[in-house]
């Protein structure tokens, strides 16, 4: 897997930062995603959302955006991922800018780094590639029933020095706060496709929450 995607990223990059710097950035990515106590936020999972993207870049809804902003964003988003601090995307982001260097400025890099920023609460978005790249992250939440059971399990792991009764209070303070939302997914192929089961989902997780922490 990795090698297609080493490859995918360098030809990402010469299109959208520049003709060098693309095996040091991927380094970075690497020493990231590969660390090991990534259970979910490792590289699996940007395999996954360049693999939906790649799913729907073709419809309507999606035409005219800039898809390599879209997967540039995707590379990067988790690339900081530590479960005790509260800026990761600013610094996923920020490693983003490191490595492109004076192409920072370009139109992709910007557009991009907005996205990765984007990631840290989910919020409606007035973008349309940010609300597609939104929409991608949050795709597993739809998923059917072992595929999101197998997701939130490897979060707890992620979450490992948590203790159990602060982690499902947590949690599921998470989750309802996704369930109070007018709607999970902010374009209408995502909303069709995965809203329903996404509610099912979170709101069966945040049940076993609350009964197994008496809550």
């Amino acid at each position: 897997m990795n090698d297609r995607l080493h490859a995918r990223f360098g030809e990402l990059w010469g299109r959208t930062v520049r003709a060098d710097g693309a095996e040091a950035a991927w380094q970075a990515l690497d020493a990231g995603y590969g660390e090991a106590g990534r259970h979910y936020h490792g590289w699996r999972h940007i395999a996954d959302l360049l693999e939906g993207h790649d799913a729907v870049r073709a419809l309507p809804d999606f035409a005219g955006l800039d898809h390599d902003a879209i997967d540039l964003a995707i590379f990067f988003h988790d690339a900081v991922y530590d479960t005790a601090r509260t800026d990761n995307e600013w610094r996923s982001a920020a490693l983003l800018l490191a490595h492109a260097g004076p192409a920072a400025e370009s139109g992709p890099v910007r557009a991009a780094d907005a996205m990765i920023q984007a990631t840290a609460a989910h919020a409606p978005s007035d973008d349309p590639a940010t609300r597609l790249m939104l929409d991608l992250d949050l795709a597993v939440l739809g998923a059917p029933r072992p595929i999101y059971e197998a997701y939130a399990a490897a979060i707890r792991r992620e979450y490992t020095a948590v203790p159990e009764v602060a982690w499902r209070f947590g949690r599921a303070g998470v989750l309802d706060g996704f369930l109070a939302r007018p709607t999970l997914y902010q374009t209408h192929p995502f909303r069709d496709r995965f809203e329903a089961a996404a509610r099912t989902n979170l709101a069966a997780e945040a049940d076993r929450l609350r009964a197994g922490a008496g809550m």
